[in-house]
């Protein structure tokens, strides 16, 4: 397989390892001279970490809470470019890809997230870029470039800011306009045909008003190997009723990336107690997506199944089987699956310093995405395919006023509005497929307006003790309406299928040709959610916390293919009690920086996608299925043991439990909640030694693991453990740096996504990437 590397395959092996053996080495000379070094090492070795993640500047060791901080330095010494860097960093972080790929991931923190990848859902860990809530996740990796820092917010959210969040929050802030000309250039070149350029200039004006553009480039070959249709070319389920497969070529190397975005960036000083910034971001990704694949030991599995509604004496079929293998990188495909997608985000923000010390802050955000795509099942013929349209667009108002009354009383109140509308399309087609030979067409257009009022206060009777209150009211007026379509290209509608299993009922699609399903649904929901938690300081090291807290997840509707009334109807809300107890230790000359966190979450009316038969089939509905519970805890350090040296490193335990099932599959109960490894854990150690006066060697090894886990609720479908190690080593100067990079150093054979393919095909797998490396050149002018 081509990958854009040396040709052989002993090229490419011997380049990697080359690559290795110049860390081994580099980390040996720089531990040497290390030990030569007998400078002072200071409280700044560890660098005190300052967030406004909850609207107010303070250092990390006064939030009564967990807070992961990821700088721009430890972003780019990961190199992913998009939201995996998030897992790569934070333990008990789940990243994953659905049908989009990397341009619509899902973020699980501490197992409460999403499985579903439709856009017209309620998220469960609050996304917001600069400040703006984002209403699907499709509008993330569009605007992950010039960031300045990541702010990830564990637990329960809402009495703060933005919208309300049952798994935490997540705030990525770009890099604001400096007040001099000046900006930087960022470029990665890898194996796999892989490019990606970042970069940024700031334009100042004048001394109030600074301007700063920046801008991000990305192309790969991909690493899948594309054979096409092969042997499956001209299978045909009903011949002389379905049209035999039309051939696809092979393409090669497949799965690459080609995506771009722009940003421009004003701020305007206004008067000494008023700003005034506003940012435009263009994003276009024209990406090709992955394939999963169909591994001989799959097929063989799935032809033994009660599934197989397929003629298993077909030439075409014996000869495709024959052809198989156990690559999860070479796959067959009917079509050549890619992404079509334009997004546009404008917003302003005015923040104001009162005369009588309150400070008030407006926040106006417009979001849009158009993005259509196809995806293929893991056959090269059509058993199952979907075609997906969306159209999203969303506009958010956010006000706040903070203030203190008095020197230990502080105090912030606000209010967040929220509106989008969906205007969504997909296309089911079976049409060589054993059970059904048709398309089913849903449009649906779903309306939202959401709402949200809030207060929080902070009392500081004594110094070593600190109370914190905030509460909620949340909002939300749905409306879903749309109509589900059988095409019935075929004219074989309610006749059974040729290889239909003996003794089983035959049910077909239940909407008929001439008589599309009409739904009109509309949801009228709202909560209040609480925040209680104190802070207590023993020793001027230690905090200790306590918090007790109340989430609230909005409900709404599936956004998925509709064959029933029933898939139409509201879904309720969700809600959980969370309980946290922690503790922060930071050593008096700050080497060491740690802290350890227990939680218990108790969920009600948990929303989650489950397999239900519908006309015949098991299909994924989304509904309100079970209670369930969380419980686990949390370690993370930071530490600075020589000068130069920097070792980071964390870990998250959960156990996760499904309670109270409320569908027909009484074997649920007991189940783990999708995207909840008992253990996850991170590690990065960095050594940067002086080589010279003008020159500096900073060499990083970082690992990053995910336990074993499930991505649905029905626990059919287990995702094997893995860790991923990444190496990194530059030589920096003061406006330059040259780095060699391995990624996913040991070739590790993991998954980022999961199929269902309602049992028509077999379960597949979506792959993380093989090992890649390459070269990064930064430079600062």
């Amino acid at each position: 397989m081509k990958n854009g590397a040396p040709t052989s395959h002993f090229g490419k092996k011997a380049l990697a390892l080359a690559v290795a053996s110049a860390f081994v080495a580099a980390s040996g000379l720089t531990s040497l001279a290390a030990q030569a070094q007998t400078q002072e090492q200071t409280a700044a070795d560890i660098e005190t970490v300052t967030v406004t993640a909850r609207k107010k500047v303070e250092t990390i060791q006064d939030i009564p809470g967990v807070v992961n901080v990821l700088s721009r330095k430890q972003l780019r010494a990961n190199g992913t470019g998009d939201a995996e860097s998030l897992a790569l960093n934070t333990p008990g972080v789940v990243y994953s890809e659905t049908y989009a790929g990397a341009s619509s991931p899902r973020i699980t923190i501490r197992g409460v997230g999403d499985d579903d990848f439709n856009p017209n859902g309620s998220a469960s860990a609050a996304i917001h870029v600069n400040g703006v809530y984002q209403g699907t996740n499709g509008l993330l990796n569009g605007q992950y470039f010039d960031i300045d820092r990541v702010e990830v917010l564990k637990g329960p959210q809402g009495t703060l800011y933005g919208r309300n969040a049952t798994a935490g929050a997540v705030n990525i802030l770009s890099k604001r306009p400096g007040i001099e000309f000046g900006g930087y250039l960022d470029l990665d070149i890898g194996n796999y045909g892989t490019y990606r350029g970042e970069g940024a200039v700031d334009l100042p004006v004048s001394e109030t008003f600074l301007v700063r553009v920046a801008g991000m480039y990305e192309s790969s070959d991909g690493f899948y190997e594309h054979l096409g249709t092969g042997p499956a070319t001209g299978f045909s389920y009903a011949p002389g009723v379905i049209a035999p497969q039309q051939e696809v070529a092979a393409q090669g190397d497949w799965g690459g990336a080609d995506r771009q975005s722009a940003r421009i960036t004003a701020e305007w000083e206004a008067s000494a107690d008023t700003l005034v910034s506003a940012r435009l971001t263009l994003g276009k990704d024209d990406s090709e997506l992955a394939i999963p694949d169909v591994s001989a030991d799959n097929w063989a599995e799935y032809a033994k199944s009660k599934a197989f509604f397929l003629n298993p004496q077909d030439p075409a079929l014996i000869e495709f089987a024959k052809a198989l293998d156990n690559d999860p990188f070479t796959v067959y495909s009917n079509m050549l699956p890619k992404l079509d997608s334009d997004q546009q985000a404008l917003n302003l923000q005015v923040d104001h310093d009162f005369e009588s010390g309150m400070t008030g802050t407006l926040l106006v955000g417009y979001e849009a995405l158009d993005r259509q795509y196809e995806t293929s099942d893991n056959l090269p013929f059509s058993v199952a395919d979907y075609g997906f349209e969306n159209d999203f667009s969303q506009f958010t108002v956010e006000a706040r006023l903070a203030g203190d009354l008095a020197e230990n009383i502080g105090w912030l109140v606000g209010a967040f509005m929220l509106k989008d509308d969906i205007d969504f399309g997909t296309n089911l087609r079976f049409l060589n497929s054993g059970l059904w030979q048709t398309d089913v067409r849903t449009d649906y257009q779903q309306e939202r307006d959401s709402f949200g009022l809030f207060a929080s206060s902070d009392w500081t009777p004594v110094d070593w003790f600190t109370l914190e209150t905030g509460i909620r009211y949340s909002s939300d007026e749905v409306t879903f309406k749309g109509q589900t379509k059988n095409l019935d290209p075929y004219g074989v509608y309610g006749k059974p299928p040729k290889f239909f299993p003996a003794g089983e009922v035959y049910i077909g699609v239940p909407i008929a040709p001439n008589a599309p399903l009409l739904f009109d649904e509309s949801l009228d929901d709202s909560e209040f959610t609480w925040k209680v938690s104190s802070i207590f300081t023993p020793a001027k090291q230690w905090r200790l916390y306590a918090t007790v807290s109340t989430g609230y997840k909005a409900g709404g509707f599936d956004g998925s293919t509709i064959l029933t009334p029933q898939e139409a109807l509201p879904i309720d809300s969700e809600t959980l009690v969370a309980y946290e107890l922690g503790a922060k230790y930071r050593s008096d000359n700050g080497l060491l920086s740690a802290e350890v966190n227990l939680f218990n979450y108790d969920f009600e009316d948990y929303q989650s996608t489950a397999k239900l038969m519908v006309a015949g089939a098991s299909t994924n509905v989304r509904a309100n299925v079970a209670d369930a519970t969380i419980k686990g805890a949390e370690l993370a350090f930071t530490l600075s043991p020589l000068e130069g040296l920097e070792i980071r490193g964390g870990g998250a335990f959960i156990s996760s439990e499904i309670d109270n099932f409320q569908g027909e599959d009484a074997t649920i109960e007991g189940n783990d909640l999708p995207f909840s490894p008992d253990l996850s854990w991170n590690l990065a150690v960095v050594y940067a030694t002086p080589i010279s006066e003008q020159f500096t060697l900073r060499t990083q090894l970082d690992a990053s693991n995910t336990g074993e886990h499930y991505q649905t609720i029905d626990n059919n479908d287990l995702v094997d453990g893995y860790t991923v190690t990444n190496a990194r080593i530059a030589l920096e100067a003061e406006d330059w740096e040259v780095a060699l990079w391995v990624r996913n150093l040991a070739d590790k054979d993991y998954n980022v996504g999961f199929f269902p393919t309602t049992g028509l095909t077999p379960d597949t797998f979506l792959k993380g990437a093989p090992r890649t490396f390459g070269v990064n050149f930064m430079m600062n002018f």
